[in-house]
């Protein structure tokens, strides 16, 4: 037995209706009255038993084989392979050998409600973004017949997350890492604002100590820029011990790339004592020793990578001073012959501000110094 419907997609009018459990929907034309026709010589053909799916093979292939054909065929153009990777594998190991028209919607949103207890929402939105690209090349390939991703609605995310270490607490962190390479690591993220992935990717040939800058070749937004070496990553690569058979800066014994580098950060925090501190917080904290030491956001932009400015604003609270030069700016601009006193002037001579205020308008912000810098120093 089977039950159908006609509806609109587009200009075209569509038929929809059900046989043996499974969905069917196929695409008429324009005219609504075709379409009843249609409809109702499908349900008759259903109900003699004489319809047969224009292809019976359908949404059969076992998802398993088809992760792997996925891989197979897409692996070389994903953005972060080995992230991916793991994420279409984890898919493979939910849904097994099940194939791919028995997965429905229904259990993708309860699969979601579940993570939603202990992951969060921008991790279950990337595997979720991963399995939607899967379903829709299924389909694409002619392997299903819909995505049951269709319809489904992306958590929404809260990126404001914006912890960072003061000086002393970055000194604290960097004297509790014991091995070697994490301390290292964590020394090159809190003077670069680098990602860590960015750093375990890093190889000799990505520095240039003749200019003074760090390659970054395979960003998160997939363009490459140059980060400034310091003085302290400066002497940090120069001493830093290279592995014989890789050109990986930082490696595992063997001369691949490390994978696990969390235990070892988690306890050297823990020795720190500092709490709900993750490795991306350190490029957080460089970013905003960098504003509140009186740094361009815009050069902050180009530093860290970031697509927009609106990422990078997140830190100009932490400059009290930012506005005012922007108006100071536009004092230049409109200056013309004449001089024109500046903000920052106008607002220590107005009789009306207290010195609380006065203190919030000062630029009190100081260029780093050898002495800083040796504090974060390995």
């Amino acid at each position: 037995m089977g039950s159908g419907t006609i509806y609109k997609r587009g200009n075209s009018w569509c038929v929809g209706f059900v046989v043996n459990g499974r969905r069917v929907r196929e695409t008429v034309g324009p005219n609504k009255k075709i379409a009843e026709r249609v409809l109702s010589l499908r349900m008759t053909q259903v109900l003699e038993n004489r319809y047969f799916p224009p292809n019976r093979q359908l949404g059969r292939m076992p998802f398993k084989d088809f992760a792997q054909m996925y891989l197979e065929r897409e692996g070389a153009l994903l953005k972060s392979i080995r992230t991916e990777r793991n994420r279409v594998l984890a898919w493979a190991r939910e849904f097994g050998n099940r194939p791919l028209g028995q997965i429905t919607r229904t259990e993708i949103e309860a699969w979601r409600r579940e993570k939603m207890a202990r992951c969060r929402p921008a991790t279950i939105n990337r595997d979720l973004s991963r399995l939607r690209r899967m379903f829709s090349l299924a389909v694409e390939w002619e392997l299903l017949e819909e995505s049951p991703m269709a319809g489904i609605r992306f958590l929404r995310e809260n990126n404001a997350r914006t912890r960072y270490l003061s000086l002393e607490e970055c000194q604290r962190l960097i004297a509790s890492c014991i091995a070697p390479h994490i301390r290292a690591l964590v020394t090159v993220a809190l003077h670069s604002g680098m990602r860590l992935g960015e750093i375990l990717d890093l190889h000799w040939y990505d520095l240039d100590f003749a200019s003074g800058f760090i390659l970054v070749r395979d960003s998160k937004n997939g363009e490459s820029r140059h980060v400034p070496m310091d003085a302290t990553l400066f002497a940090l690569f120069r001493a830093y011990p290279r592995r014989p058979g890789t050109d990986l800066v930082f490696s595992s014994r063997c001369g691949g790339r490390i994978v696990d580098v969390r235990t070892g950060f988690q306890n050297a925090c823990k020795r720190a004592e500092l709490t709900d501190l993750h490795f991306h917080d350190l490029r957080h904290t460089f970013a905003s020793q960098f504003v509140m030491a009186g740094g361009d956001l815009y050069i902050l932009k180009e530093i860290l990578g970031h697509k927009s400015l609106a990422m990078t604003t997140r830190y100009s609270h932490l400059s009290p001073t930012y506005k005012i030069k922007a108006i100071d700016r536009m004092n230049t601009l409109w200056a013309g012959a004449q001089p024109q006193i500046s903000t920052s002037e106008m607002l220590l001579d107005d009789s009306s501000v207290t010195a609380a205020s006065q203190a919030t308008y000062q630029d009190r912000s100081q260029p780093l110094t050898p002495a800083t810098d040796a504090a974060l120093s390995i």
